[in-house]
């Protein structure tokens, strides 16, 4: 990994970070239920899919959002941790190890399944995650 610098959390990512989990509360998502989650962005494709392409509005914040809420999911259930991170795309948040050698940034993937409109692909991703996570933990 090139030119990648982390820090810890400050005052001002975590207030970022509690207004999207708090935007999901809003959306009825319970973070410790990944099934809440990846509910909410299944139906969020639907209703975009079945919108007017001109008519749709920007999904950025609403996959922000789920990203963010998927990534405080695993920091409950794992020994990820929220950090910042800098690299050649500029900064954002993600989770990462302690060691700080595996970091994921937990708006990609969601991003990723929006482009191809890909939905019932949350549960499955994060329990294969979590299975690995807890493989290599042993």
């Amino acid at each position: 990994m090139q030119d990648i610098q982390i820090a810890p959390v400050g005052a001002q990512e975590r207030r970022a970070l509690d207004g999207w989990l708090e935007q999901a509360a809003q959306q009825g998502i319970d973070v410790d239920d990944v099934s809440s989650i990846g509910g909410a962005y299944d139906a969020y494709v639907e209703r975009m899919v079945d919108t007017d392409p001109e008519d749709r509005e920007d999904p950025t914040p609403f996959c922000t959002m789920v990203g963010m809420a998927m990534g405080e999911h695993l920091v409950r259930r794992t020994r990820l941790q929220w950090r910042v991170v800098t690299d050649q795309e500029g900064t954002d948040l993600a989770v990462a190890t302690p060691e700080e050698d595996a970091i994921l940034f937990p708006v990609d993937p969601v991003a990723s399944a929006w482009e191809v409109a890909e939905v019932g692909w949350m549960d499955e991703w994060v329990a294969n995650l979590l299975a690995g996570m807890q493989g290599e933990a042993q």
